[in-house]
């Protein structure tokens, strides 16, 4: 930070006789300004959403609902403090995690089926237990963001 650099500046500069110290330019730019723009990559667009009709919307709202409690009830226990992978230290993070995960995993099934055929089941509740246990052992005993 400036700051800093002012006080390292004042703190170890050498004065010699007859030798003015060399004063930088502090509001010079950090990072070196790119002379020629560059070409951006093209990156495959995701197919655009359907408009769904209310009675769809809601049906897809409510299932989101249910899954998310699912989900936020899944992950209650790396929220505790005897949980041995993927601790969750902070609420923030817990409430991100649920939300990303939630989001992800209606995402899934709505890939896997319509609109009309969502509902939280037995084995979509198996499904989502393994999934989030898999996707916390990957953090170690302490779950950071990534």
């Amino acid at each position: 930070s400036l700051k800093q650099r002012v006080k390292q500046k004042q703190w170890y500069q050498r004065r010699v006789r007859g030798v003015q110290p060399k004063i930088e330019a502090y509001n010079s730019p950090q990072k070196p300004i790119k002379s020629q723009p560059q070409m951006m990559k093209s990156e495959p667009k995701a197919a655009p959403e359907k408009e769904l009709d209310p009675s769809s919307k809601r049906a897809m709202n409510d299932f989101k609902a249910q899954l998310a409690k699912v989900v936020v009830g899944m992950l209650g226990k790396y929220n505790k403090v005897d949980c041995k992978t993927g601790r969750i230290m902070d609420s923030k993070d817990f409430k991100y995690l649920a939300r990303k995960l939630t989001h992800g995993l209606t995402e899934k099934e709505m890939q896997r089926k319509s609109v009309g055929e969502l509902c939280v089941t037995d084995s979509l509740k198996q499904r989502v237990k393994q999934y989030i246990t898999s996707y916390m052992s990957k953090f170690g005993p302490i779950y950071h963001r990534t």
